[in-house]
């Protein structure tokens, strides 16, 4: 089917700092699960911005992902520009600022999302209008704002690329690509990562009778059989072939806990969330037998009834994702960072796991997982700010990419 073709633009560019403050200001926590509230300000502002009204694809009504597609004209290439409409909650963070305040303080906006990622969402938007009005001739530039990424997708992305409505030849997602400074890396890894759950049992019983009774329990089974993984779970890694910084894998046991009753009572079963964050190459019976050789070694030394099992699919293994560093998206990411920012920025190994892995996976297409304005390590985290120069910054670069990769012509092969 064709793309509408791109509609005549403002008169002038976005004011991109007062949207992002605007979608900061419209909650969407995940967990929580309703971005319709935000959908309905990003969709208002695409429409007021003369592009595209956006196609709603939904797995539930409260949960909408929107899709604006610009054709520009024959013999380019399809760009997608995508982040993601939902926030992480609150949570147990002790803010001292208003959380969906979107205050300002010098350089920095501070509330939640606002680097992960309605900033970047602002800017792509901003991007895209400027491109409306351009003498850009060729190629096709779709933005795609998901719903559920922070929740594992099952309703966001996953939906998405499961339906087969994209047809593109690359993505690329703002989410918060900075490691030290802003757009310090260009992440051709999205990381991927394993869900599993580790499960000590015993027989429930008196507590009272440990000893007279020689009674396990569970929940000391368990934190035996944590440290064991921890300290012991060997993870074969890859050859690192594109001599990417950041390649390694990342073991995290004993997330969260789960069973017994309480005081009083020795737990028959005891599990803990357990994640394993995995890089391109890696194979889950590889990994499953690594884990499993672990706990059948605690169960010898500790007489402990241990297993694994991983979390349900699509959870249970989120693929990691490469684009290789000569790849036209990766080429014209490249040169529209060295042309905005006037430096290079190294390849790397974003260490999150992205909707990259459900566009690449499921819909084969090459995506780039970060690049956006912000740092990762203060997403999820009380009083999460973006810098100012760098949401204004990052209108500039999709731009220029956009243009660069629209301008280019499409593989061969591409997707229809």
């Amino acid at each position: 089917m064709t793309a509408p073709t791109a509609q005549p633009g403002p008169r002038s560019d976005v004011d991109v700092l007062a949207l992002a403050q605007e979608l900061i200001r419209t909650p969407s926590p995940n967990p929580g699960g309703d971005e319709s509230a935000v959908a309905r300000l990003v969709t208002d502002v695409l429409v007021e911005q003369g592009l595209p009204r956006p196609q709603v694809i939904a797995k539930d009504p409260s949960r909408p992902n929107l899709l604006s597609t610009m054709h520009f004209g024959e013999g380019g290439s399809h760009l997608v520009l995508s982040g993601h409409l939902d926030t992480k909650p609150v949570g147990d963070g002790v803010w001292s600022v208003d959380p969906f305040g979107a205050e300002l303080d010098g350089d920095h906006l501070f509330g939640l999302g606002s680097g992960d990622m309605k900033a970047a969402i602002a800017a792509m938007i901003a991007a895209a209008a400027r491109l409306a009005r351009s003498d850009l001739s060729a190629g096709t530039l779709s933005l795609l704002f998901t719903a559920d990424e922070e929740d594992g997708a099952k309703y966001g992305a996953h939906h998405v690329a499961s339906s087969d409505v994209l047809s593109a030849d690359g993505v690329v997602i703002g989410e918060p690509g900075g490691v030290e400074d802003d757009f310090d890396r260009l992440h051709l890894v999205s990381r991927g990562i394993a869900r599993m759950h580790l499960t000590a049992s015993a027989d429930q019983g008196h507590s009272s009778l440990t000893d007279e009774l020689a009674r396990r329990n569970a929940g000391a089974d368990l934190a035996r059989a944590i440290v064991a993984v921890t300290d012991s779970l060997h993870v074969d890694v890859p050859d690192n072939v594109h001599a990417l910084s950041g390649w390694h894998a990342t073991v995290n046991a004993g997330l969260r806990f789960r069973g017994g009753v309480g005081y009083g009572v020795l737990p028959g079963r005891m599990s803990a969330d357990t994640e394993v964050r995995l890089l391109p190459g890696m194979s889950q019976d590889a990994l499953r037998a690594s884990v499993e050789e672990v706990l059948t070694q605690t169960s010898k030394d500790h007489g402990a009834d241990l297993t694994l099992d991983f979390d349900d699919p699509p959870n249970d293994w989120l693929p990691p994702t490469v684009v290789a560093p000569g790849h036209p998206l990766a080429a014209a990411a490249r040169e529209a960072c060295r042309q905005v920012f006037g430096h290079e920025t190294p390849d790397s190994v974003f260490p999150g796991t992205t909707d990259a892995t459900w566009f690449d996976a499921l819909a084969g297409i090459a995506t780039l997982p970060a690049l956006g304005p912000g740092l990762l390590r203060r997403a999820h985290a009380a009083d999460e700010w973006v810098s100012v120069t760098a949401v204004e910054q990052s209108v500039d670069l999709y731009a220029a990419l956009a243009a660069s990769f629209c301008r280019t012509p499409p593989p061969e092969g591409r997707r229809r």
